[in-house]
């Protein structure tokens, strides 16, 4: 409660949420960390921040951890 979850984000299964969540991010553990970031599409993105499904290229992503 009190914690805003960002467009397209996934939160794991079990992950306790603390602050606020950017979007795209793929959030896990407890607390919730970040692990990754994650396309429109449903797929993880890669360290470029491109989505092997659909092509797509996210920039502006602070893809490293």
């Amino acid at each position: 409660c009190g914690h805003t979850i960002g467009r397209y984000a996934f939160i794991g299964a079990g992950a306790v949420v603390t602050k606020d969540v950017p979007e795209h991010a793929l959030m896990v553990g407890n607390p919730a960390k970040r692990s990754g970031w994650m396309c429109v599409c449903g797929e993880k993105l890669n360290e470029q921040g491109q989505c092997k499904t659909c092509g797509q290229t996210f920039s502006g992503l602070k893809i490293r951890a």
